[in-house]
């Protein structure tokens, strides 16, 4: 009976470990919104890899549930100087983190591109006519670590005049109408930087892969792209 009571709390701890995640991942997600997105925003990304540590997120929330699962199996640890300064920079490094984390977003407007990054979260401003190149494709069937991105996922990347790269496509905010699902938007966008005569590289290779987890009306919107010179 004993077992069976720790084996329900195991679970039960485990699932709202992942709930808990989901929702910090959310409240981040709001935050920037809140703080990083204007009203006249038409597309906005949480870059990668950051958008990725949400995993880290989880990993410590699990860290502290085992923690105080097993607690009682443990003698208590005298509260020694160097485990007070342990803990100290353990708590000012995951500070530092998700500053990082928070603050790696990526606006896009009619009129200019923001870039806010932990250097400088007030983020800075890019006119369009400062994208040298455009490089958008579909990756292939290769191996990927956990976490990163996956077969079949659409990539939509603009370099600027001092080499910084962005992939628009990536962990993209939330919208309320079809119209502004982020191919929608990219394709809209796309139409504008190929007028303007901006370099593109662009490929069908691996198109397929789309349509194996994304509906019609989504991979006719990515294919455009593509198609687009």
């Amino acid at each position: 009976m004993k077992i069976a009571g720790s084996v329900l709390v195991y679970i039960l701890g485990s699932l709202l470990v992942l709930i808990l995640s989901f929702c910090i991942f959310i409240l981040i997600g709001f935050l920037q919104y809140s703080l990083f997105v204007p009203d006249d925003y038409v597309l906005w990304v949480f870059k990668y890899p950051y958008s990725r540590f949400i995993i880290v997120i989880v990993i410590y929330l699990f860290l502290v549930f085992f923690y105080f699962f097993f607690k009682k199996n443990r003698g208590k640890a005298p509260a020694t100087k160097k485990r007070k300064n342990l803990w100290t920079g353990f708590i000012i490094f995951n500070m530092i983190g998700f500053y990082i984390i928070f603050t790696s977003v990526t606006v896009v407007t009619e009129e200019k591109i923001i870039d806010h990054s932990f250097l400088n979260p007030q983020g800075k401003k890019y006119d369009f006519d400062d994208v040298l190149k455009i490089d958008t494709g579909v990756r292939g069937d290769r191996y990927y670590f956990p976490f990163t991105h996956n077969k079949g996922d659409f990539y939509y990347k603009i370099e600027f005049m001092d080499g910084k790269i962005i992939d628009l496509n990536d962990e993209s905010g939330g919208y309320d109408e079809e119209e502004e699902h982020p191919t929608f938007v990219l394709n809209k966008l796309d139409a504008r930087l190929v007028d303007m005569e901006i370099t593109k590289e662009s490929s069908m290779d691996n198109f397929h892969y789309t349509t194996e987890s994304l509906d019609r009306m989504y991979t006719d919107q990515i294919k455009s792209i593509l198609e687009r010179k």
